[in-house]
């Protein structure tokens, strides 16, 4: 549909750092779907396992581009931590 997400947030012991910053897309789509042949998991994430952040979209004026981004880990989960960013035309 012309939206554009990214992983910002994920339940350490269901994706590893390498997650953060990555696209939702077909990889993303076929890991969760192996995921839950081994562990019980809700495949949107409305358990808390991972939390996405839309940086397009059909309905937006602008894109949001990531510049800068470190990753933090707390209470078991990764975060993306954005500390550069801006809007682009598109």
């Amino acid at each position: 549909m012309g939206f554009e997400a990214i992983i910002a947030v994920t339940k350490a012991d269901l994706f590893g750092e390498e997650w953060l910053g990555r696209k939702v897309d077909l990889d993303f789509l076929t890991y969760l779907s192996e995921l839950a042949k081994i562990k019980e998991i809700t495949p949107s994430g409305e358990a808390g396992e991972y939390h996405t952040l839309v940086i397009d979209g059909p309905v937006f004026k602008q894109r949001l581009e990531i510049l800068e981004t470190d990753h933090k880990y707390n209470n078991g989960y990764w975060f993306l931590e954005i500390s550069s960013s801006e809007l682009r035309a598109k």
